[in-house]
């Protein structure tokens, strides 16, 4: 079975802010595989994804022998990258529903509450200090546009019968929560938080450890040979497993079902240095998590250090399945972004300078819900498709992941998570060609609506061509 090579994660220059801050009080690494070793379960990849399957495994069969085999370090890839903001699907209802219907769209939301309570539980649980913060999550709008966006929102969730999980609020009630002048007004969903992600990977990690987990770091996987049991080939031994779970993140593009359904673009954070003064003045006094309401969103949140993160998820897209590609970690024009986002929205936060710029490759599914499945013929389990909500959707993936070893047929098991058929993207080299020209003519007609100026026509006129062409996704 092909499987991508890992992606580097252990470059120094290409660390997160996250990372560089624990870095000082992180544990050594585990020992790499040696030998040849047996177990019930194998996970390829050792981010949230495989290290909550392992746990839910672990709980709900506690006999179970399981092992995550990582390339580097656990958590030392996306999971350790990632803004930080935790929530579910509420949000998302009006990309979910055209695809799926009203009653799926809210089972899906229903599970990310689900999953939202599993990590507050976690997050919470005496010893652990990952920078949890539940203060519920804004999208803002920052144009007429967005504001129209905002009004449809509403009615949505009112037609659906979910109008609790949504409030409105208007540029006062906005500035009492987070004051920037750009803000109009804006989403309130009462299901949100924030965390440190690479504090969150590693309790996760030790948790794992403390049920019994066997943890092989340092240890990139090179082949994986089906069979009625599987093996694993590294350079420096192999595992043999009854059931495996690929949890190794844009490596399940080397999956054909995977990559038929799933593409790649790639987010840049910047975090600025601390300013706790230009917080205060802001209102900004706890560590709510924001997005406005582009397709391509600026995502951002501020810090228990008085610090502002600010994403955005309009970088490069690659060619197929090349998640290796160097664009899509180093890209000036989309660090850029990200810091005149910054500087739009709180130019006094902008002032403190920028304390470090990073990016990574994320999967977007082709409905922008992931997805769970076992390739068929095989006891061999995968995840995809995170779409940029990873912290609550690696959550689900765990219950999802742990219902396919074990074959229970319940809720997550049945849910669209796992059953579901997915819109298959155009093939190369097309899909790179027009999802790239889509691309950057959203990001033009988004840059120009901000600025208050008329859309390029040109610009405009591609923008609209998945729409044109009857297609539920890549529309605006």
């Amino acid at each position: 079975m092909r499987i991508l090579n890992p992606i580097p994660a252990n470059d120094p220059s290409q660390l997160s802010w996250w990372q560089l801050d624990i870095a000082p009080a992180r544990a050594d690494m585990r020992p790499p595989l040696s030998g040849e070793v047996s177990f019930d379960v194998a996970i390829v990849g050792g981010g949230f994804t495989g290290l909550w399957t392992a746990i839910t495994l672990k709980q709900r069969a506690p006999r179970l022998r399981i092992a995550i085999i990582e390339a580097f370090r656990c958590g030392d890839g996306a999971s350790s990258r990632n803004g930080g903001n935790v929530h579910g699907y509420w949000g998302a209802l009006p990309t979910l529903v055209p695809l799926f219907g009203p009653d799926k769209a809210v089972e899906a939301a229903e599970l990310g509450t689900l999953a939202q309570k599993r990590l507050r539980d976690f997050a919470r649980a005496p010893g652990r200090d990952v920078w949890w913060v539940e203060e519920g999550y804004l999208r803002v709008a920052t144009s007429e546009t967005q504001m129209a966006k905002r009004d449809a929102f509403l009615k949505l969730a009112r037609d659906l019968g979910v109008p609790d999980s949504v409030r409105a609020l208007d540029r006062r009630e906005l500035a009492e929560m987070c004051g920037s002048l750009r803000f109009l007004g804006g989403l309130f969903f009462k299901e949100g938080a924030t965390v440190h992600p690479a504090r969150l990977a590693d309790a996760l990690r030790r948790e794992a450890l403390d049920l019994g987990v066997e943890i092989f770091e340092n240890t990139p996987v090179q082949k994986i040979e089906k069979g009625p049991t599987v093996r694993i080939r590294c350079s420096t031994g192999s595992v043999v497993a009854r059931d495996v779970v690929l949890a190794n993140y844009t490596g399940t593009m080397g999956l054909s079902s995977v990559a038929a359904a799933t593409t790649l673009f790639s987010s840049f954070p910047v975090m600025s240095a601390p300013n706790e003064v230009a917080l205060e003045r802001m209102n900004y006094k706890v560590a709510r998590g924001l997005a406005d309401l582009r397709m391509f969103t600026h995502y951002f949140r501020r810090t228990r250090d008085g610090r502002i993160l600010m994403g955005s998820g309009s970088g490069p897209i690659a060619l197929g399945a090349a998640h290796e590609a160097p664009e899509l970690r180093i890209d000036a024009r989309s660090c850029a972004r990200a810091e005149s986002g910054l500087k739009r929205f709180f130019p006094g936060m902008a002032e403190a300078g920028i304390a470090a710029r990073w990016g990574w490759p994320i999967e977007v599914a082709s409905d922008r819900l992931p997805f769970f499945g076992t390739v068929s013929g095989t006891r061999i389990h995968f995840g995809s498709g995170y779409s940029g909500h990873g912290v609550n959707a690696t959550c689900i993936a765990g219950e999802c992941l742990a219902s396919l070893v074990l074959n229970e047929k319940d809720r997550w098991y049945n849910s669209p998570f796992c059953q579901r058929e997915r819109v298959r993207f155009p093939p190369e080299p097309l899909r790179y060609i027009g999802g790239t020209m889509i691309r950057n003519a959203i990001v033009k007609c988004e840059d120009a609506e901000d600025a208050g100026q008329p859309q390029p026509l040109l610009a405009r006129g591609i923008a609209e061509i998945p729409r044109v062409m009857g297609m539920r996704i890549g529309m605006r």
